[in-house]
């Protein structure tokens, strides 16, 4: 009983440090953000480590890509898309409940959002829902990234025939 009435009480606050990197790693990723809206794929990629493994939407959990990969959807989506926007985030840092490996660690950020831009041919808004897991390393840059959206609804949401 006492195990569980400390378990209970047990409050444990975020050191000013952690808090300090998660703030980082948020507007890191913000960085991110920027870049798609100024079409700068270099800035976009500039948080991602050279030993990046990727996990792409369309990929199954056990199936990793690259950064040379990421860096061409990213080219992609500027390339095709206009007025890239990413609206009503939120950020999430560790993982103390978990199947995996817990962590309290500010280096594990979790991204939730709305990525909204303009197909240039038709004028048409394409919005989804989106969120990633982003791990940064001890240089601030990220080395694992994976992310989830429903890729197949951007043609559906061009011609005009997709339904939420």
């Amino acid at each position: 009983m006492l195990s569980l009435m400390y378990n209970c009480d047990n409050n444990s606050v975020p050191s000013a440090e952690d808090i300090a990197t998660f703030n980082k790693n948020v507007e890191s990723w913000k960085d991110v953000v920027s870049g798609f809206g100024s079409e700068d794929p270099e800035k976009v990629m500039s948080i991602f480590a050279d030993s990046l493994k990727w996990n792409n939407p369309e990929a199954l959990m056990n199936v990793n890509k690259s950064k040379e990969d990421l860096t061409a959807a990213v080219n992609f989506y500027i390339s095709t898309f206009d007025n890239i926007k990413f609206t009503e985030d939120v950020y999430y840092g560790g993982s103390l409940y978990s199947t995996e490996e817990t962590s309290a660690s500010p280096n594990g950020l979790r991204i939730y959002g709305n990525w909204v831009f303009n197909d240039p041919e038709t004028g048409v808004e394409v919005s989804y829902k989106w969120m990633g897991v982003a791990q940064f390393n001890k240089d601030g840059k990220v080395h694992n990234f994976a992310d989830w959206f429903d890729v197949s609804s951007i043609p559906s949401q061009i011609a005009g025939t997709y339904q939420r």
